[in-house]
This record gives C-alpha cells, sequence and structure tokens, in this order.
C-alpha cells in the first residue's frame, strides 16, 4: 500500500466505526421495547369459529369481563359499534358477546357472536406507548448532529 494512502485510510475506517457504533447506540436508545406478552400469544393464537367453552380454555382462567354490544365485525380485529354510522354500510348489526382478559397493563378481548363461536380477537393496553420509544430518524438525526457538533466543536 502507498505510504500516503495509509494514513488517510486509518482515518476513514476509525470515522466509519464512530458512525456505525452512534447509529446502533441511537437505534437501540429509540427503539421500540415492547415485548410481547403471554396474553398477547395465547390470544392470536385463538383460531376462529371455536365455541366459547374451547376459547375460555385455551385463555386458560375464566374472563375477568363479559359484556354484550352490537355492530359490525369488520374482521377479525375490528368491530364497528352500531352507533358508528359506517356501521351499517359494512353489513348487518349483529349482537356479539365480548369476553375480556385483564393481565398487567394488557387486555384481551375475544368476540362471540349469536352462533355462540368465536368471531375475533384482539389485545390492547390503556397506557399508550411512551413517546421515547416511538423509533423517530428525526430524533435519531438530531442526537447524531449533536454529537457531531460536539466532537467537531
Amino acid at each position: 500500500m502507498h505510504p500516503k494512502v495509509k494514513p488517510y485510510l486509518v482515518i476513514f475506517l476509525t470515522s466509519l466505526g464512530c458512525l456505525l457504533l452512534m447509529t446502533v447506540g441511537i437505534y437501540f436508545k429509540y427503539a421500540p421495547h415492547n415485548p410481547v406478552t403471554e396474553l398477547e400469544t395465547v390470544t392470536a393464537r385463538i383460531p376462529l369459529g371455536i365455541s366459547t367453552a374451547e376459547a375460555d380454555s385455551l385463555m386458560g382462567t375464566p374472563p375477568d369481563a363479559i359484556s354484550q354490544t352490537r355492530g359490525t365485525l369488520m374482521n377479525s380485529m375490528t368491530l364497528l359499534s352500531a352507533d358508528n354510522s359506517q356501521s351499517a354500510q359494512q353489513g348487518s348489526v349483529q349482537f356479539y358477546s365480548l369476553r375480556t382478559w385483564h393481565r398487567g397493563d394488557r387486555y384481551a378481548t375475544v368476540v362471540i357472536d349469536q352462533s355462540d363461536k368465536v368471531a375475533g380477537h384482539w389485545t390492547w393496553s390503556d397506557h399508550p406507548p411512551s413517546s421515547k420509544s416511538q423509533f423517530n430518524l428525526n430524533q435519531v438525526a438530531q442526537s447524531i448532529l449533536k454529537l457531531w457538533r460536539a466532537l467537531i466543536g
């Protein structure tokens, strides 16, 4: 290797390595840290069309709450209430039983139709993810710019 190229190569590779480490560090700082809970895993594995008793046995415990509602089930994870103006446009309004389990800050709801079969299910939380857990490229760019200014002066 030419003697004049070696110092530039060392500087370039060192800078590239530092940039890579900064990017990885910033990514892990802002990457979402919401592990999948057992309740979410069990709920996702419930097949549609099974009986209420089978769904309860898969969940492992009786539901913490049972409620009745009228609405239109759009898909296995979206239920429009009868009050919603789009409900009647999307299909016929039916009665459903909502069976809800609560574990920690997570909830799981299994929708039972009039034939006593599972028509849908979903999980949800009362607590929205904190803004810090949202991966935002603008925040990453600002952090890199701050670090760059601190290094350069």
